[in-house]
């Protein structure tokens, strides 16, 4: 138990770490999802560069934390370098309860992968939102 915890530490502070180190570009959020913890996504949008195919949940207990499994696609035919996706998650009235971060590098042009974002320590949790937040 406790190496997971160190696991998912270490996840969270590298995540920190880019975050910090490219910053937050709001001009390039592309895609946005939210859906209760019963539902998992779907797009019908028009197709953005990156797109959220679909997304599901998973809450463990003992440490008051969520996993977000996003499967998403590089709709262009370039490799993106970086990409990472922000999770807010919410209480049953609207208020933000938590956030979560999960990303991915070396993209390939038409590919599909799945991003893990994690948020810990999450509370009261009643729906999520996912969005494409950075990419490069």
């Amino acid at each position: 138990m406790k190496k997971r915890v160190q696991h998912l530490l270490s996840a969270f502070v590298l995540t920190s770490f880019l975050f910090m180190a490219f910053g937050s570009d709001d001009d390039k959020k592309e895609t946005e999802k939210t859906s209760n913890l019963s539902e998992s996504g779907t797009s019908s949008e028009n197709t953005p560069d990156i797109e959220i195919l679909k997304h599901d949940a998973t809450f463990e207990e003992s440490m008051d934390s969520y996993t977000i499994h996003c499967r998403v696609k590089n709709n262009t035919d370039k490799l993106i370098n970086y990409v990472d996706i922000k999770a807010t998650f919410y209480d049953k009235d609207g208020n933000i309860v938590g956030t979560g971060l999960g990303n991915a590098a070396n993209f390939a042009g038409g590919a599909e992968k799945t991003i893990d974002v994690i948020g810990l320590d999450i509370q009261n949790c009643e729906k999520y939102e996912v969005q494409v937040n950075n990419s490069f």
